[in-house]
């Protein structure tokens, strides 16, 4: 090849690398526009035409954007080569290539000026360091980020005005499909279309997203999930929670065409931009909003109902409007009640996981009133509100056993018709490759082998689909005439069946909040007493008074008791207190057993004073024996010999013990006889300071003393 000649190449660029470098946009470009791809790589034999025998071709850009929002380690790699003064050319096909923003550019030319590396395209090459190439090749620069600037606005117009005659196409969530019109169609395979009816009806019944997910886990029920860029664009599997709220929150099944429910913002972050999709935007803000679109799975006013609910379920940290989700609590009427005093929602608290009994009460803290509004007991105030919600719910209760007859029957058909469709389609897969593995030669075992292995896990999917397919079989049975005569017997009693044992809380709370819309509390202090006003979903009010129970706790203790409790408290918390008192076999004024909760509020009761900061002169038995380096058997010896003395308020209350004791002549050397001879004390073993049990007698020719 005949050597080329340039006035701006020089024996030293010569010296260096010649770096060819190649991006496309998009991976859709990389696969299909292959001569640009082409085009780009036939630079290396222009850069071999120049002089440079092995160039070095950079291709890990391939279908990233140059537009400054994603990575490019390709880019980031020649920065380095040329900061390293490695480069002395670099070729790119024109300057969109390279970069389509102005910060990558200044940031190319700054480095390419310093260190002396050539820039050339397929026309021409540039140098940084002279006035009229900088010029040259920061206009096409500037041309560049203007060309993409101008196509995506074009792109973007055009999409939002196809958008609003309903015509641009997404991909479509399970359940729908494109016909040959390229119009949004209901999905024709049955499967599909009964696991959607399944997912709205299983909803229906459930009070949330994650309850329905564990419905599906529990079922052991597949879900038609869309899988972009495979061949196969539905696979079946247990869907998780995120999939089913998306799903939910899709308006394209409530016969909805809608365009521009997120929106794209930027954001800078460590040196580069960074794209972000927000949560879908309020329903005006939407770009397009075309109503009956298309055949739907559910109505519009049931789509706003799953959205109201999905809402509603939402815990109220940050928030005080929504009810939150319904769990498995006795308390009836959570996040049903308002405070009527400062109009913030009641919070509940259990006393133990297991304990029936709990409180209400209201977080209404502010810069006037620091203390709560409220507290009340669950008990009255459920009992109350259930009683007129029977008194409403009475003559309805016999058509509501009708309907429980026919949904039992119904739920089970349900599952099965999903097995038998399971099965259906896993025949049909199964006779697909079964088909494909008849039509190849036997000779050609590489595809022979994949083919069979392919067979023989749609078979095993037929064997797992009929073993399903006959265990609800077995499970099925249809309700004698005896069991429908007893479920309506249930149904003319309706306030047995409400308060029975075994009736599901959960169930109780969707009836509850079905009906009722919310239910104000105000407390009349004066008469202790609480008045609710409870707001039915129809507009209508009644209105109920409950005598409030007063809460005795420590109403009733002794003094010692009493005084216990504020020695203990001035050394330690309030769980070393119960500690204590447990172990002592002390009990509270009702006669249970000692917590910290329990601690807390007697002493509230009585005003008595939390601990105090701790002394550090002062010691327990751990921390002393720490502090001198010994056993705490030797420390219990240095104490029975009264060598150090103890405080103790009372029996298994943890020691007191003074520095000034630890640090006394006499402990300290017993400390060192024990290092020296591995006793305490030499003196066989007796104190100086002890007395004897058995004084010896002097003799009567000894002199006294």
């Amino acid at each position: 090849m005949e050597i080329q000649k340039d006035q701006r190449i020089s024996d030293s660029h010569l010296r260096r690398n010649a770096i060819i470098y190649i991006r496309q946009s998009s991976p859709q470009q990389v696969k299909f526009n292959t001569e640009s791809q082409k085009l780009q790589f036939s630079l290396r034999e222009k850069a071999i035409s120049f002089g440079w025998t092995h160039p070095i071709v950079i291709d890990e850009d391939l279908g990233v954007s140059a537009a400054g929002y994603s990575k490019r380690l390709g880019f980031q790699r020649v920065l380095t080569m040329v900061t390293m003064k490695q480069v002395g050319i670099l070729f790119s096909l024109d300057a969109s290539r390279l970069s389509r923003n102005s910060k990558d550019w200044a940031h190319l030319f700054e480095l390419c000026g310093f260190f002396d590396t050539l820039v050339a395209d397929i026309d021409q090459i540039f140098n940084l360091n002279i006035p009229n190439d900088r010029l040259v090749l920061g206009i096409k620069g500037t041309i560049s980020e203007l060309e993409l600037s101008t196509l995506k606005l074009r792109l973007k117009q055009g999409a939002i005005q196809k958008a609003r005659r309903g015509e641009l196409k997404s991909i479509l969530p399970p359940g729908y499909c494109y016909d040959h019109n390229d119009q949004i169609v209901i999905d024709p395979d049955d499967r599909v279309k009964q696991a959607i009816n399944l997912l709205f009806s299983q909803f229906r019944k459930h009070t949330s997203v994650r309850q329905l997910a564990h419905w599906y886990i529990e079922n052991n029920i597949s879900f038609p999930v869309r899988q972009i860029g495979k061949h196969n664009p539905i696979t079946w599997k247990i869907p998780k929670y995120g999939n089913l709220k998306t799903l939910l929150h899709n308006p394209i099944y409530a016969g909805v065409y809608a365009y521009g429910r997120r929106q794209t913002t930027y954001q800078y972050k460590d040196g580069s931009l960074v794209k972000k999709i927000s949560d879908p935007l309020p329903r005006d803000k939407w770009q397009v909003f075309i109503k009956d679109h298309h055949e739907p799975y559910i109505s519009w006013e049931e789509f706003l109902d799953i959205e109201a609910k999905i809402l509603q379920n939402r815990p109220r940290w940050d928030m005080d409007e929504n009810l939150g989700a319904i769990r498995e609590g006795l308390a009836l009427l959570v996040g049903l009640l308002r405070c009527a005093h400062c109009g913030k929602k009641l919070y509940v608290s259990y006393k133990t996981k297991n304990h029936p009994s709990a409180m209400y009460f209201c977080r209404g803290y502010n810069q006037e009133n620091p203390k709560r509004c409220l507290s009340f007991g669950s008990h009255f105030a459920d009992k109350y509100v259930s009683e007129e919600l029977i008194k409403a719910l009475e003559p309805a209760a016999l058509e509501a056993g009708f309907t429980a007859v026919e949904r039992i029957e119904s739920e089970n058909n349900e599952n099965i018709k999903m097995a038998r469709l399971e099965l259906q389609n896993a025949e049909y897969q199964a006779e697909r490759a079964f088909e494909q593995f008849d039509l190849v030669d036997p000779k050609n075992r590489l595809v022979a082998a994949s083919l069979e292995q392919r067979l023989n896990a749609r078979l095993a999917e037929i064997k797992r689909a009929r073993e399903k397919l006959s265990n609800l079989k077995q499970t099925e049975r249809t309700l004698t005439e005896e069991e429908k005569e007893s479920i309506l017997c249930l149904s003319r009693d309706f306030k047995q069946v409400w308060h029975h044992e075994k009736t599901d809380p959960v169930l109780k709370k969707q009836l509850l909040r079905l009906f009722i819309q919310e239910i104000m509390v105000n407390h009349d202090v004066d008469k202790s007493m609480l008045h609710l006003i409870i707001h039915w979903q129809g507009g209508v009010h009644t209105k109920l008074s409950i005598k409030k129970r007063k809460t005795p706790i420590g109403s009733k203790a002794d003094e010692s008791l009493v005084e216990k409790v504020k020695k203990l408290a001035m050394r330690i918390d309030d769980s070393e207190v119960a500690r204590v008192l447990n172990m002592s076999g002390e009990k509270t004024p009702k006669g249970l057993r000692w917590s910290k909760d329990r601690v807390k509020q007697f002493r509230k009761h009585h005003h008595i004073k939390c601990h105090k900061k701790k002394n550090p002169d002062a010691f327990t038995a751990e921390k002393a024996a720490k502090y001198l380096g010994i056993s705490r058997r030797a420390l219990n010896t240095l104490v029975k010999r009264g060598l150090i003395e103890t405080n103790q308020v009372m029996s298994f209350a943890p020691w007191e013990i003074a520095r000034e004791q630890l640090d006394s002549d006499q402990v300290r050397q017993a400390i060192k006889n024990l290092r020296n001879t591995g006793r305490l004390f030499l003196n066989d073993g007796f104190s100086r300071n002890q007395i004897e049990l058995f004084p010896t007698i002097s003799s009567k020719n000894e002199p006294p003393g």
